[in-house]
């Protein structure tokens, strides 16, 4: 049920704050093993607010690129996902080059990304393709949607709409979180109705659960708020909330690639975006970041596919090559507050990201690998365009990392269950849980990670 006029006095087994795809996702899955959730959302069903998060912007990315990728109202950052899917290699939560593990690996996602993957309208099959193709990288494709990206507030505005099990709190933004004295539970929520423009708070019991699933932003803001007492903010006792942001940078037209295969015959239909990225033997070996070499259809005849079908007596192919790269995990990269407030009280966020050297240094790196590779094999060239490598790096509005999972509080926000530090009912989903980001686009871990916290928070894992 939405609810727009305010909250209803009957209390529920779980607290959702965010309606984008964590979030939903963790609320239709709760219901379905009869728990009770309240799901706030800042949004309208068919508005988004313009006024929040209203960051401020350091480093890299253009002025709004924060705000353009935090999506206040029904199904979130959803709503202008581009659809690009791809599970994390197995590497990615434990490479030595990264200096960050995870507290799980790979297989502990493993059983939920084939239901992640319904829930996002793909086959799961194209996740289990791994092809060699010359030594040292894989073809590993994307799964792009094609421009039917699933959106999440329209595919389950009915759902919603009529759940007995769960209500929907429109226009409600949550301001603020408060524990009891030994800071083992949250005790209260702090929420902001915005039509009203009145602040209320909601007390909780232990027993019951609370959920911060707004976003890689919007979960370290919140956070971070201080305390009127003045006490350090809940779920940032260890100081970690807000740190490590990562984005994946994204480097368009950076190489031409000339192949001697035709990757539209390696998987049929256009569901696939094809890409090569460098095996768990070689990363290991050159000390490389998550990288992605994505290549779009075949162009037209180059002379260097030319010159090579004339040596080699076969046919060659040209394309165009954009890459996708992980960032270190830097402390530096954070958010952080502002002394300035919001529409609805919380301190603005201040958010800053700069792409490192060694980031760049490691898709040149990569890059240079694979031609290196190409030659040796026989099977191709690459050529590197050094201008549109360093001068000019965009992003995937990709929010990850600002409460990071980790093995302690001295290290990280939550635990392996998502669950924040020294809390029995405080969790986290979404990419801010990321410990490290992989080349992968993250919706499709998202969802397994809220998939894998309904099953702790029933007891069904």
């Amino acid at each position: 049920m939405f609810l727009t006029d305010g909250l209803p006095s009957r209390s529920y087994d779980c607290y959702v704050i965010g309606a984008g795809p964590a979030g939903i996702t963790l609320a239709l899955e709760l219901a379905r093993a009869s728990r009770t959730v309240l799901l706030f959302e800042s949004g309208t069903a068919t508005e988004a607010r313009e006024d929040l998060p209203n960051s401020i912007n350091y480093g890299h990315f253009r002025d709004g690129w924060w705000n353009r990728h935090s999506v206040r109202m029904l199904g979130g950052t959803s709503r202008i996902w581009s659809g690009s899917c791809a599970t994390p290699m197995d590497i990615d939560f434990d490479n030595p080059a990264v200096g960050v593990r995870w507290p799980i690996n790979k297989a502990a996602l493993t059983p939920y990304y084939p239901r992640a993957a319904t829930i996002l309208d793909r086959d799961p099959a194209i996740f289990d393709v791994e092809r060699p193709v010359t030594p040292g990288f894989l073809y590993r494709p994307f799964s792009r949607s094609g421009g039917n990206s699933t959106r999440f507030g329209t595919k389950y505005f009915e759902t919603l709409g009529t759940s007995l099990m769960i209500d929907v709190a429109l226009g409600t933004s949550v301001v603020g979180l408060d524990a009891n004295a030994a800071r083992s539970a949250v005790r209260a929520v702090e929420y902001f109705h915005h039509a009203s423009s009145v602040a209320q708070r909601l007390m909780i019991d232990p027993r019951q659960k609370v959920v911060v699933a707004g976003g890689g932003i919007a979960n370290a803001q919140l956070l971070l708020q201080p305390r009127s007492d003045g006490a350090v903010p809940v779920g940032n006792e260890g100081g970690h909330a807000g740190k490590y942001l990562m984005e994946h940078p994204h480097y368009y037209r950076v190489a031409e690639l000339v192949f001697d295969e035709d990757a539209d015959q390696w998987w049929p239909g256009s569901e696939a975006a094809h890409a090569l990225v460098p095996d768990e033997q070689h990363t290991r070996r050159h000390g490389l970041l998550g990288c992605g070499i994505r290549f779009s259809a075949k162009m037209a005849e180059h002379p260097m596919a030319e010159y090579l079908a004339n040596e080699h007596g076969k046919t060659f192919y040209w394309y165009r090559c954009n890459v996708r790269s992980e960032m270190a995990p830097s402390a530096s990269n954070s958010v952080s507050l502002t002394g300035e407030r919001d529409v609805a009280g919380l301190y603005r966020p201040a958010v800053r990201c700069v792409i490192g050297a060694e980031d760049f240094l490691n898709v040149e790196r990569t890059l240079r690998l694979l031609g290196e590779s190409l030659i040796e094999s026989g099977k191709g060239r690459l050529r590197i365009h050094n201008g549109r490598l360093y001068r000019s790096p965009d992003g995937g509005g990709h929010i990850m990392g600002t409460t990071r999972m980790g093995t302690s509080q001295s290290n990280s926000v939550v635990d392996a269950d998502c669950r924040v530090h020294g809390y029995e009912n405080l969790f986290v989903a979404g990419s801010s849980v990321f410990s490290t980001s992989g080349y992968a686009n993250p919706t499709l871990t998202i969802v397994a990670l809220s998939l894998r916290l309904s099953d702790a928070l029933t007891g069904a894992a």
